[in-house]
């Protein structure tokens, strides 16, 4: 029996307590424009934010390369391909308006995420939507060097094999989708890949794709098993956890109630899990009621990530001109508002920390004054 919501919830999206917990994690990101386009500036907002007063915050550095082959080793243009026509490798991280922090937690780990994606983020994919509402469609694989132990854990906590994130197998949903997922082990490395592809064609079906799914999961097999990722040594924890959500503080800001996507389910843990318990990340994943496949919002917390934010912030995926104050902010912390017609986030800079708040319009009309205070209630909590 095929559970499409898993597939979707753990592989996906879904990406531990830590010190930062005791605040963020009752709470939870990105993109261009003025936020006078949805609300208007709030109080602390400072339009005239130059390049000379980001220099004064402490981005840190991007980690050392690991040994992870490049993303396009990773993703085969033939294979993706014939998986999802038209999809094109990127870097989400870099070039997408709405990401989701945690997404640079496996290059934290010493690990990676790559993408090929038909120009939607994940984070704006609609469901149940128009014929003109952003459908996402890709191919992600996500390497995570030593973790054969995780793999393992992951294998068997599941309440059945074939429910395990590390399950191989394609399915179709009642969203007219494919959904394809599964892990394996490159020598001590776990790789992941997920297809999401939409039912528009005769071919897109699971008994045409999972063969190739089948092929493309053995070349990246092959790919990090031949690298130094897939020899590596170090940390292999078995720990695992998701990270301990509540939505009373976002619900203090929005029309409507939300709830966290994985409470009270048998959602099993995959790679995101993993990295969370290793690094001491986080993310929450907040959705009006059954929805499971769409973000309402989103918090994330990825510790040694706020170089991610320095380059978000020279791209213009950030708004550099909405610099905002939120007490507890370090006198080399930084933090920016952004928001455009779809959603609005606040990315943090504290302390090498990236953390990030995304709240979308259709949950928050006041969005742009609502995402601040939320992260404004939620961030003087951190060092409590």
């Amino acid at each position: 029996m095929h559970n499409i919501t898993r597939g979707v919830v753990s592989v996906t999206l879904l990406t531990a307590a830590t010190v930062l917990l005791a605040g963020c994690a009752t709470t939870d990101g990105g993109v261009r424009a003025d936020p006078a386009a949805t609300s208007g500036p709030t109080a602390t907002s400072t339009p005239s934010a130059t390049a000379a007063e980001t220099a004064t915050v402490d981005f840190g550095k991007a980690p050392a390369g690991s040994g992870v082959p490049s993303c396009a080793a990773l993703l085969p243009a033939d294979l993706v391909d014939a998986l999802v026509p038209g999809a094109t490798t990127t870097d989400l991280l870099t070039t997408a308006s709405h990401v989701v922090g945690s997404w640079s937690a496996l290059g934290v780990a010493g690990g990676a995420d790559c993408w090929s994606t038909n120009g939607v983020s994940p984070v704006d994919d609609v469901e149940p939507g128009t014929r003109d509402d952003p459908k996402y469609e890709g191919v992600h694989v996500s390497v995570l060097p030593h973790a054969a132990s995780a793999f393992d854990t992951a294998t068997s906590v599941a309440t059945s094999a074939a429910e395990s994130a590390t399950a191989i197998d394609c399915a179709a949903s009642d969203s007219a989708r494919v959904f394809c997922h599964g892990g394996v082990l490159a020598g001590s490395a776990w790789v992941s890949v997920q297809v999401d592809r939409l039912q528009t064609t005769a071919d897109a079906t699971p008994q045409a794709m999972l063969p190739v799914y089948r092929d493309l999961l053995d070349q990246v097999r092959a790919a990090v098993a031949g690298s130094p990722a897939g020899a590596a040594s170090g940390d292999d924890s078995a720990d695992w956890a998701f990270t301990p959500c509540s939505p009373d503080r976002v619900n203090a800001v929005t029309s409507v109630t939300l709830r966290d996507a994985v409470y009270a389910t048998d959602t099993p843990p995959g790679i995101d899990e993993f990295v969370n318990q290793r690094i001491g990340s986080a993310t929450c994943r907040f959705v009006e009621g059954e929805r499971y496949n769409v973000s309402d919002a989103l918090y994330s917390a990825t510790p040694d990530a706020a170089w991610v934010v320095e380059q978000r912030l020279a791209a213009g995926l950030i708004d550099r001109a909405h610099r905002i104050d939120l007490p507890g902010l370090g006198d080399r912390d930084g933090a920016w508002r952004t928001c455009d017609e779809a959603a609005c986030s606040v990315d943090i800079v504290h302390d090498g920390t990236w953390l990030q708040y995304f709240l979308t319009t259709r949950v928050a009309p006041n969005t742009s004054s609502a995402v601040e205070r939320w992260a404004e209630a939620s961030f003087s909590a951190v060092d409590d």
